[in-house]
């Protein structure tokens, strides 16, 4: 759209503006942003800087890696194998790949990895030590694996017989003239690329606002994430997912299976959201989207197509995944803007950038544990007061709350509900009643206490984990509950269901020094 369409000329400028808005509201250090309409207008939109240090601006051929979103293409890759005969959607996966380490007698179809419904952990390597593990027969859940789809590239590799990049370049890139993008990030390429920001200060909780400092550089190769593209280039992308959806041949299917690619889909954890194929399918206010977001530790991601319409958007920023933010707010607001501009009806108001806090009044009030008292007061935000010291709440999700005070900034605060009633708050290793509600506090655990703390992972994609006893139990931080269910064998999370899995070992003083989590080895860094 270089020269834009009269009636888009506003619907752009709206766009533009909420853009700005949400580049400035979430600090983000560059944003690129692509829109495309069924009758082939494309343009793109770019906000801050690729090197927002060298104040280098973005370019058409500045590369942006796109994450998880590499998930449908690699997805796409394996429904033409299928197509192709080579392989069937319904082949057991051990029976196609028979060295990779998933249990005796597991089930797993294709099919399974492809929806999140096998039952492996989220990521877990391929092949940790003692081997993958499940929690439950294939489709009983859905629980997002970044494992399940590692396996799936390497599937793609053995039946297509060349590198995941290679097949992603010539059955994906090339057919739709995708000239810049990446099937695999190397730093033989880095130069290509915007730079990528990540929180200065790893050990704590982000802020939004809180300093930015380069992000780490990591190959990958890995069917999970390792797409880089442009703007411009996902255009084609998500052209050819509204064609799929049109029933048009695409993405190297057939029209007919090219539908049944982007309509499949099974039941999420997330209301709304049902998930096939490396899609998510979304709807809202009677539209119909496929939608995927992707966060890499230089890069959020996040495309929006309308199914009726034929709109789609793109949108990547330079804002490090674990800072917990996606563009998903402004590629929604575009598709729905320009949809709307295209058949003449008034534009959507933007959405609100702040999340919506429910119930505000009801955490104003004193708090006392073991470890001291605060208290909340109102506002907007709401703030809390320690030890003569005040700061803002930032509010995250279902009662969670980070703030840049002193004695609560390493964890984030956690109030506990009764109906719509706060009872109490929990922090890290504290526990805390709230003034006029009656009942005790529960009691510490001495030997979990024994298995708390501070495990570290060189690998940048992990970290840091915290492991505290509060209340009787192990908790990952302040919100991730760690439940015995059996011999020094831990379920990390708050599903009765969940694969993740946690164990200690290499015990000194009753202490472990080591933490393998979902197949990953953490050792103690007490400090």
């Amino acid at each position: 759209m270089a020269q834009a369409r009269p009636d888009l000329t506003h619907a752009l400028e709206a766009i533009r503006a909420f853009g700005r808005e949400d580049l400035d509201y979430n600090f983000l250090p560059g944003l690129t942003l692509g829109l495309v309409t069924p009758t082939g207008e494309r343009t793109t939109l770019d906000f801050g800087y690729a090197n927002a240090d060298a104040r280098t601006p973005i370019t058409p051929d500045t590369l942006f890696q796109i994450g998880s979103i590499s998930k449908v293409m690699v997805a796409s890759v394996v429904h033409q194998l299928a197509s192709e005969g080579r392989l069937r959607l319904t082949d057991r996966v051990s029976a196609l790949l028979p060295t990779v380490s998933l249990p005796d007698g597991n089930a797993i179809r294709v099919q399974d990895l492809l929806d999140h419904v096998a039952g492996l952990p989220g990521d877990a390597p391929v092949f940790p030590a003692g081997g993958l593990w499940t929690a439950y027969p294939p489709g009983r859940h859905w629980h997002y694996s970044n494992t399940g789809y590692e396996i799936l590239g390497k599937l793609a590799e053995h039946v297509g017989g060349r590198p995941l990049s290679r097949l992603l370049r010539e059955r994906i890139f090339a057919p739709l003239g995708m000239r810049r993008s990446k099937g695999a990030i190397i730093g033989a390429d880095r130069v290509l690329y915007a730079q990528g920001y990540e929180p200065a200060d790893q050990l704590v909780p982000y802020l939004r606002g809180m300093p930015l400092r380069p992000a780490p550089w990591v190959d990958v190769t890995a069917g999970a994430g390792c797409v880089a593209s442009t703007a411009e280039d996902m255009l084609a992308f998500l052209s050819a997912l509204s064609g799929a959806a049109q029933g048009r041949r695409a993405l190297g299917l057939p029209g007919d299976k090219a539908r049944q690619f982007v309509s499949h889909a099974v039941p999420s954890d997330t209301p709304g959201m049902a998930y096939g194929n490396g899609l998510m399918h979304v709807a809202a206010n009677g539209r119909a989207y496929l939608h995927h977001t992707g966060g890499m530790l230089s890069f959020s991601s996040s495309f929006h197509v309308d199914t009726a319409s034929g709109v789609g958007a793109f949108a990547s920023s330079t804002l490090n995944a674990f800072a917990e933010y996606r563009p998903r707010l402004l590629t929604r607001f575009a598709v729905d803007a320009l949809t709307n501009a295209l058949s003449g009806r008034p534009l959507p108001s933007p959405p609100r950038l702040e999340p919506p806090l429910s119930h505000a009044a009801s955490y104003p009030g004193r708090y006392t544990g073991p470890a001291g008292k605060f208290e909340i007061r109102p506002g907007n935000p709401l703030t809390i007061l320690a030890a003569g010291t005040s700061a803002p709440l930032q509010f995250v999700d279902d009662g969670q709350f980070r703030t840049s005070h002193p004695s609560f900034r390493n964890f984030t605060l956690m109030f506990e509900r009764s109906g719509n009633a706060i009872t109490g708050a929990s922090w890290g290793p504290d526990t805390y009643l709230r003034e006029g509600v009656s009942g005790a506090l529960p009691r510490p655990d001495a030997a979990l206490a024994r298995l708390a703390g501070r495990y570290v992972n060189d690998n940048p994609w992990f970290g840091p984990a915290v492991i505290v006893e509060r209340g009787g139990r192990l908790w990952v931080g302040t919100e991730n509950p760690m439940v015995s269910i059996g011999n020094n064998l831990w379920r990390v999370g708050k599903e009765s269901w969940s694969p993740e899995r946690a164990s200690f070992a290499n015990f000194i003083d009753g202490h472990p020094q080591t933490l393998i989590l979902s197949g990953e080895k953490f050792v103690r860094h007490d400090i």
